[in-house]
């Protein structure tokens, strides 16, 4: 007897990847408009507790996939054991020469809220759209965040984070309804993904 295909969990993952590459678009196209970008190398979202990033289980699926087609998986699952909740992402790498864009190993699965901080916005009290620009954007590029701001009160569309939260959770209602702290979500993520890969190999499996 042969495993169930797996098309259902690659499917997820590919719908998660396409979220992040529309998100990655939209970014793109602000910083284009306005100027406004990170700061080169900079790290300084990435050295918070983990408690205060929170990330569903769906949006580590397209990581968990290939982590272990990859044979990594085992590795990361015995670090996170000794992690706790509240340390930073076990991701994070503080050396300055892992690579430009920052100091996340695994820059190109990074979740929602990696994405989108300093980029988008938030629905405020009265239900308006109000933008959340990084403290340290404002104090080294002044004139970028003059001119976001601007083009912001004259009609510039900016992500809102929610509405990309909801589309997460649209492609797994249980996985992408709740989320935990980033190391927890990863956690979760590849437990989840590699009992799949048990009950396959043992030939069967169960879908989402």
């Amino acid at each position: 007897m042969s495993g169930l295909s797996f098309d259902d969990l690659y499917q997820k993952a590919s719908e998660v990847l396409e979220i992040y590459n529309d998100a990655c678009r939209t970014i793109r196209d602000i910083q284009i408009e306005t100027g406004l970008r990170c700061l080169p190398s900079c790290r300084e979202c990435c050295k918070t507790s983990g408690d205060s990033i929170q990330v569903t289980i769906t949006e580590f699926l397209p990581l968990s996939l290939r982590l272990w087609n990859e044979g990594r998986a085992d590795d990361l699952l015995r670090r996170l054991e000794d992690v706790p909740d509240s340390d930073r992402c076990i991701l994070f790498e503080g050396s300055g020469e892992i690579r430009n864009e920052g100091g996340c190993t695994e820059y190109a699965f990074r979740p929602l809220i990696c994405r989108l901080f300093g980029f988008s916005g938030v629905i405020d009290r009265l239900g308006r759209v109000a933008p959340v620009i990084c403290k340290y954007v404002k104090t080294g590029y002044p004139l970028s965040v003059e001119r976001f701001t601007e083009k912001f009160s004259s009609g510039l569309e900016i992500p809102v984070f929610s509405d990309y939260l909801k589309r997460v959770q649209g492609i797994d209602p249980h996985m992408g309804s709740r989320t935990y702290s980033i190391n927890s979500a990863l956690r979760k993520a590849l437990e989840y993904v590699g009992m799949r890969f048990y009950y396959s190999s043992k030939g069967f499996d169960r879908t989402a």
